[in-house]
């Protein structure tokens, strides 16, 4: 893809707005296999991540940016990790389990985020394709700029690994899935943030082999 095409697809993309994240997106059942955001259909999901992100991250304190309903939140609360969470549907707060509500913060991650404090461990799962490329930069930044240490990022990547400036969507999974980025760009992101590749942390939390994480560390 040339830089030209590049700017095309930037600029042609249009956010997705909160609104669209409600009861009918997190709690249908109009996933493949029936995947909805219930504690228990996630929990069953999420299998051994939770007990992976404090056994690798030790975090003191950890944020899940772009945190929905609060699952992870709840399930590393239950770990003894203390999390906060930010997202921008007011229903994903709602909808929270009770014991770890107060903790989300409804904010738009595609905007410049100062929260008063930053976070040894922030976790970005299944986000970034949901936002714009011009999204996925500011929310890079924010991530950056909350992170005092870590950062661990799983998203959707473009099939055209060999094109860095690939941006590709995935209706058929997920209307809203509208930038799969090639996953080398997306590094590079973070790199020019500040934050360096940990390649030996990504091997831990990648212990399903799907090739979607990554793990980076701020440089000193």
């Amino acid at each position: 893809m040339s830089v030209r095409q590049f700017e095309e697809i930037v600029f042609a993309q249009r956010p997705i707005p909160a609104e669209h994240y409600d009861r009918e997106y997190f709690h249908s059942n109009w996933r493949a296999g029936s995947n909805n955001y219930t504690l228990e259909i996630r929990r069953s999901i999420e299998g051994k991540n939770p007990q992976l992100i404090k056994e690798v991250f030790q975090p003191q304190c950890a944020l899940d940016f772009g945190c929905g309903p609060g699952v992870l939140i709840y399930l590393l609360w239950e770990l003894g990790v203390y999390a906060e969470g930010i997202d921008f549907s007011p229903y994903a707060k709602q909808s929270a389990p009770e014991v770890i509500r107060d903790r989300i913060h409804v904010l738009p991650g595609d905007k410049p985020l100062d929260l008063g404090r930053t976070y040894d461990l922030v976790i970005c799962r299944e986000v970034l394709e949901h936002l714009t490329v011009l999204q996925i930069q500011q929310a890079v930044q924010n991530m950056c700029r909350l992170s005092s240490r870590f950062i661990y990022v799983t998203t959707r990547y473009s099939k055209r690994t060999q094109e860095l400036l690939a941006v590709d969507a995935e209706p058929e999974v997920d209307a809203t899935h509208i930038s799969l980025l090639n996953k080398d760009f997306l590094r590079c992101l973070f790199v020019l943030q500040g934050f360096r590749s940990r390649p030996d942390l990504e091997a831990r939390m990648d212990w399903k082999n799907y090739g979607r994480v990554l793990v980076l560390e701020k440089a000193v």
